[in-house]
């Protein structure tokens, strides 16, 4: 079932389901940790991380099967049962035999109760993975003091009542207007192959006007965009929505999201999918993210060629100024 036929017919059993789930491997067992899968979309996210594993250790050398994620929370539309999930995924290494696997927790709401999302939409969205992400301490803690695993994540329920409002968030609009872009820019230079601001959003404003003219119900791209760890992620992932929203109908879409933080280098990445959702996408929060050939990434445009390695020496129509603060980047046309 694609986006378009979600709105036509929403299914009458589907209900936003704020049970805690989780499925994966930890180092104090030999087999996977699996909440009940007694409901379809259970079974196809369980199904989803399996087959998406499966193909990151088929392209690797035995010698390196590894998982080596970063922290990773998403926001997946599961194609055949038309529920979205959240989720946190963490890599702990596997189980007790030293299979490599990632633990996943996670919720579930229909999809057709939450088109986009849009950059006022998003925050509901982004402090349901902020509460999946904390079940890290929980993690630990078990993982140095093992009990029995229903008995500290059974019972968990993830409030999921913002996200069926209607009315959206706006206020990482103001956090944005206080954000120089340079400042943003600064940052994240070391995700970016153009290390001149100037040339970078310049760069980024030819993208964004190629994008604007592919759209169409045929379009489904798949986007990596950069973050900055030293600030507020939200304000981040809200603008770039703004920002694709300028460019492409984001409200009539379901878009999948993918956020991970790079604590080596203080980045990260946002990752639109704007498509149904295939097992190959388990990759693109892997190292092996950079080998896809339908990604298109942004921290790979500026310098002298474009975002799929051609010359980008072409005249193109006359730069416009620069944008000052970050709010005023995501609202660029």
């Amino acid at each position: 079932m694609g986006w378009k036929d979600l709105f036509k017919s929403k299914p009458p059993d589907l209900k936003p389901d704020p049970r805690l789930r989780w499925f994966g491997k930890l180092p104090t067992y030999a087999d996977y940790y699996s909440s009940a899968a007694d409901a379809d979309w259970v079974v196809e996210f369980n199904d989803w991380l399996l087959k998406g594993c499966e193909l990151h250790f088929a392209r690797q050398p035995a010698a390196r099967r590894e998982m080596h994620l970063q922290t990773v929370s998403g926001i997946l539309r599961l194609p055949k049962s038309g529920m979205t999930v959240f989720a946190s995924i963490q890599d702990y290494g596997g189980d007790t035999r030293g299979r490599p696997f990632p633990i996943a927790f996670y919720v579930g709401i229909p999809t057709a109760a939450w088109p986009g999302p849009t950059g006022d939409r998003v925050l509901s969205g982004l402090r349901v993975l902020s509460e999946l992400l904390l079940m890290r301490d929980l993690v630990v803690r078990f993982v140095n003091a093992p009990a029995r695993f229903e008995g500290v994540f059974g019972g968990r329920t993830i409030d999921l009542a913002g996200l069926t409002a209607e009315a959206g968030d706006a206020s990482w609009r103001t956090a944005a207007q206080a954000t120089p872009m340079e400042s943003w820019f600064a940052q994240a230079v070391p995700c970016l192959k153009d290390g001149d601001s100037a040339s970078w959003c310049a760069a980024v404003a030819n993208w964004g006007g190629s994008i604007a003219k592919l759209e169409g119900d045929d379009f489904g791209p798949t986007l990596r965009l950069p973050l900055v760890m030293s600030l507020a992620v939200e304000l981040q992932v809200a603008g770039w929505l703004r920002w694709l929203a300028r460019r492409i109908n984001v409200e009539q879409r379901f878009l999948s999201l993918l956020v991970q933080k790079d604590a080596v280098h203080g980045t990260g990445r946002l990752t639109i999918i704007a498509r149904d959702l295939i097992p190959e996408d388990y990759l693109l929060f892997t190292p092996l993210a950079s080998t896809l050939n339908f990604v298109d990434d942004a921290c790979a445009l500026g310098g002298s060629r474009d975002v799929n390695g051609r010359s980008a020496d072409l005249p193109g129509p006359p730069a416009a100024a620069a944008p000052k603060t970050w709010a005023e980047f995501a609202e660029s046309a």
